[in-house]
């Protein structure tokens, strides 16, 4: 059975790992700390918001492009317009 190229992928060279856990309930034991996640939290929220809001307003605007141009312009009448105006006109007379 032939050896694979990638047998010995770190060469000799050895590898590190790291794991950090954070200390449950540091953020109510320190105010500073507690401050500086919430402030991080809050940003990150509004930036995501923001995005999110950008998104739906160029999908929105697109779908009205897409309405406009495949419906509204080729109607040669309005037929809810037309009903309020004989409406309004009935209600004259």
């Amino acid at each position: 059975m032939a050896k694979s190229p990638n047998s010995t992928p770190f060469n000799g060279k050895g590898y590190s790992a790291k794991f950090t856990q954070d200390y449950q309930g540091w953020t109510e034991i320190n105010p500073f700390i507690s401050a500086l996640f919430d402030l991080t939290m809050k940003e990150q929220l509004e930036r995501t918001t923001a995005k999110e809001q950008s998104v739906t307003v160029s999908n929105e605007l697109a779908w009205m492009d897409y309405v406009e141009s495949e419906f509204i312009q080729d109607m040669l009448t309005y037929p809810d317009a037309e009903a309020i105006l004989n409406k309004i006109t009935k209600d004259m007379k």
